[in-house]
């Protein structure tokens, strides 16, 4: 492979913007500061004049990619913060604590509906008391509680359709998010049965009979308060994967519902507007501006040539194609402990190599399913943190158990990939 002397500064360029990338995260920074100087590395860099890298930069934060990947996250945010804020999710956990006598299937929900219905970074601390008061019913190891609590979370995570990996990864590669999800449903539904034979196999059926939060609360009731408290994301997810609505006018509609849930009938006005205060309030700046870095990022790595010389050089050499796919992904999330930070990085250097007959769920899924595994098992992942510190059991134990996990989710998607 023979580079010239602007291909070896852009080549450079790249693998400095790389290691900024992993090295800066891990000190701290915030992702949208670190790209940012990525981004201008890149531009230093290249062989374009500073003309072309300002029409780069100006095609990219006005292109529909941009548009779509910000609104999305900001109405996500906004609406988790709101639907925390006034109640909501407490009003959630009762009703399921109602409704479901069966500590093992608590153990398993609880961290789903808060990775569901909360947008709280390291937000298994929130599921964390939730799944120590029931595992003790039990008699559950802290290790298998942690497990639990990392397990369920992050496996419903993978195939949330507002998770903002799955939403950056649907944005730069065009895919819909239906089609990745045709993808890791299968994928989850395997690791599920697996994790919970082996998780709950040691444990049997208890009929318990939780105390009902409110005098005169029956089933009933608990299952209309579950489906009020749900109403905004169940709404915006019918509208958006059934009806095909387009996804941010499909979470403005949930916002709507979600300002009138639980209203005072004698106070509505001040209490919308109270609401309205708490709403604005849960803008998340530095995630929009992350997610913006993210998509000019991917379009400068995309006009580097070297990538696509370097990429096909090791293809030539016999370099399986497959290893490629699953190692990058991979170990960019291990290491940043970041799965939109792993995708944003990954995705721009992967997708040349695929062509345009291979831009398919086929493969883009794989890559979205082993970023994700990798930061599962990072042991700077903020919800082992958080977990690992509530449970009080060892962090190599935990990690490593979680690896295993890992591991068995990617060997299935290798699986579910060849049916594709």
């Amino acid at each position: 492979m023979n580079l010239s002397s602007s291909d070896l500064l852009e080549a450079l360029g790249v693998i400095t913007s790389i290691l900024l990338i992993l090295i800066l995260i891990r000190k701290d920074w915030k992702l949208y500061q670190v790209l940012s100087l990525s981004i201008l590395i890149l531009a230093l860099t290249n062989s374009k004049g500073i003309g072309q890298n300002l029409w780069i930069f100006y095609s990219s934060i006005t292109s529909s990619t941009a548009f779509y990947l910000v609104s999305m996250v900001v109405a996500i945010t906004m609406l988790g913060h709101l639907h925390q804020s006034i109640g909501a999710m407490e009003k959630l956990v009762n009703s399921l604590r109602a409704l479901i006598r069966d500590p093992r299937v608590l153990i398993m929900i609880f961290p789903a509906a808060i990775s569901l219905f909360s947008t709280v970074p390291g937000g298994a601390i929130i599921s964390a008391p939730m799944v120590a008061e029931t595992g003790k019913e039990i008699k559950m190891p802290n290790l298998e509680m942690a497990m639990s609590n990392m397990v369920y979370r992050h496996l419903v995570v993978l195939i949330y359709p507002f998770n903002a990996g799955l939403i950056l990864a649907s944005g730069i590669t065009g895919v819909s998010i239906a089609s990745y999800l045709s993808f890791t449903i299968p994928v989850v539904a395997i690791v599920f049965i697996i994790a919970t034979f082996i998780l709950f196999r040691r444990y049997p059926h208890l009929n318990n009979k939780p105390e009902l939060k409110e005098a005169g609360e029956n089933r009933y009731e608990a299952l209309i308060t579950l489906l009020i408290s749900s109403s905004p994301y169940l709404l915006a997810i019918i509208l958006g994967i059934a009806f095909g609505v387009y996804f941010p006018l499909a979470l403005l509609a949930g916002i709507v519902i979600a300002f009138f849930i639980n209203l005072p009938v004698d106070d509505i006005s001040s209490t919308v507007r109270k609401r309205i205060k708490i709403f604005m309030h849960g803008l998340n700046w530095p995630l929009a501006l992350s997610i913006l870095s993210i998509v000019i990022y991917k379009d400068f790595m995309l006009e580097a040539n070297s990538i696509q010389q370097a990429t096909n050089f090791l293809l030539n050499i016999g370099f399986p194609l497959t290893i490629i796919l699953v190692a990058l992904p991979f170990i960019t999330g291990f290491i940043t402990g970041n799965n939109a930070a792993s995708l944003g990085l990954t995705l721009p250097i992967l997708m040349p190599l695929l062509g345009p007959e291979m831009l398919t769920v086929r493969y883009l899924g794989l890559i979205y399913v082993c970023s994700y595994v990798g930061y599962l098992g990072s042991p700077v992942h903020l919800c082992t943190c958080v977990t690992n510190d509530y449970f009080k059991t060892p962090l190599y134990s935990l990690i490593s158990q979680v690896n295993i996990f890992g591991a068995i989710t990617l060997l299935v998607s290798l699986v579910i990939s060849f049916f594709y």
